[in-house]
C-alpha cells in the first residue's frame, strides 16, 4: 500500500514540477474562487525563501519514498533506512501542515493537485509511523549483521 501511495505521489509531484517550470495553465484545475491551482502554484509562497520551488521539494520526497517503501525496502534489514523513512515522513507532514495553513490562511485558495500530494503524504505518515509504533523496521534486535 505504501509503495502504491508513493508512486502516485511521484506522478502528481512530477506533474506539479512540470507545471511549475512550464506554465500553470497546463494544470487541469480551476483558476477562480477557493479552488485556484494557478494562484497557489505561482504565488510567492510556492518557492522556499523565494528561490527554491516547493514542487521540486515534493518531487525529491517522492523520488525517495518509492524506493524506501517498496517491498524490497521494507524487507531490507538496515536500521538507518527505517529511521530515514520515519524522519522523512515526519518532515514531510510538517511541511504539508505549513503548506495547508498557507493555502487556507495566506492565499485563501487551495490547489486540488497540491491537496492530493498532501493527502498521499498524510497517508504515508500514518502508515509508516503506525508501523514504527508497532515496532516494524526499527528494532535493532531483529537485524542480523
Amino acid at each position: 500500500v505504501t509503495w502504491a501511495l508513493a508512486i502516485a505521489g511521484l506522478g502528481v509531484s512530477t506533474y506539479l514540477t512540470i507545471a511549475h517550470y512550464t506554465s500553470s495553465s497546463i494544470l487541469a484545475c480551476s483558476d477562480k474562487g477557493l479552488v485556484n491551482c494557478g494562484l497557489v502554484t505561482t504565488s510567492p509562497e510556492s518557492k522556499v525563501f523565494g528561490i527554491f520551488p516547493v514542487a521540486v521539494l515534493g518531487l525529491a520526497f517522492f523520488v525517495f519514498m518509492p524506493a524506501a517503501v517498496s517491498p524490497w525496502g521494507w524487507r531490507l534489514k538496515f536500521p538507518p533506512l527505517a529511521w530515514v523513512r520515519v524522519a522523512s515522513v515526519v518532515v514531510g507532514i510538517g511541511f504539508v501542515l505549513y503548506l495547508v495553513y498557507t493555502e487556507l490562511f495566506t492565499l485563501n485558495a487551495i490547489c486540488l493537485w497540491c491537496t492530493s500530494v498532501h493527502v498521499l503524504t498524510f497517508l504515508l505518515f500514518v502508515l509508516i509511523i503506525g508501523g514504527a509504533a508497532a515496532g516494524y523496521g526499527l528494532r535493532e534486535r531483529n537485524y542480523k549483521y
